[in-house]
């Protein structure tokens, strides 16, 4: 009798406590899908993504490196900047996640060319606070009111 393995699709799923993070192999959570930050049944992420003036990375490894920990690195499509164009692989992007009492995340970057670049970081975060009942049936039901804030310029709060 053959032995058969089935593999689910590609993702990096990270873990702590009650808390559960689900994302894309390079780290983005596409809208809309079942990916996202999940504590007990609610999704408080259920989108992440990252740019460079626009423009997104190119995965170059990532995966778990502990249950609670995730270390993706990327590196940059080409992109146009008011200085000219930027090749492809000339930064490297690494982002490192740990959950344990929220989400911790770091994102390193690294010019590898010889010149000073000036470019657009730009980080989209959504908040939904999805049941995941909702999220599992694909049904995107809005409910109350979601406010997100920077009081300190490098915390960002969701409530």
């Amino acid at each position: 009798m053959p032995f058969k393995v089935q593999v689910g699709p590609p993702q990096i799923a990270i873990h702590h406590a009650m808390t559960v993070l689900v994302t894309e192999p390079n780290g983005q959570m596409v809208w809309p899908s079942d990916k996202g930050l999940y504590l007990l049944d609610t999704r408080l992420i259920g989108a992440w993504s990252v740019q460079a003036n626009g423009e997104g990375w190119d995965l170059l490894n990532g995966g778990a490196v502990d249950h609670d920990t995730a270390r993706i690195y990327l590196t940059n499509c080409e992109f146009q900047t008011e200085d000219g164009t930027i090749p492809r692989r000339t930064l490297s992007l690494m982002l490192s996640r740990e959950i344990g009492g929220g989400m911790h995340e770091d994102l390193d970057i690294v010019n590898h060319g010889l010149t000073d670049i000036l470019f657009n970081l730009e980080v989209m975060i959504r908040s939904d606070f999805a049941d995941v009942f909702d999220v599992k049936a694909k049904r995107n039901i809005r409910r109350g009111h979601i406010g997100s804030t920077w009081p300190d310029g490098q915390t960002l709060t969701t409530t």
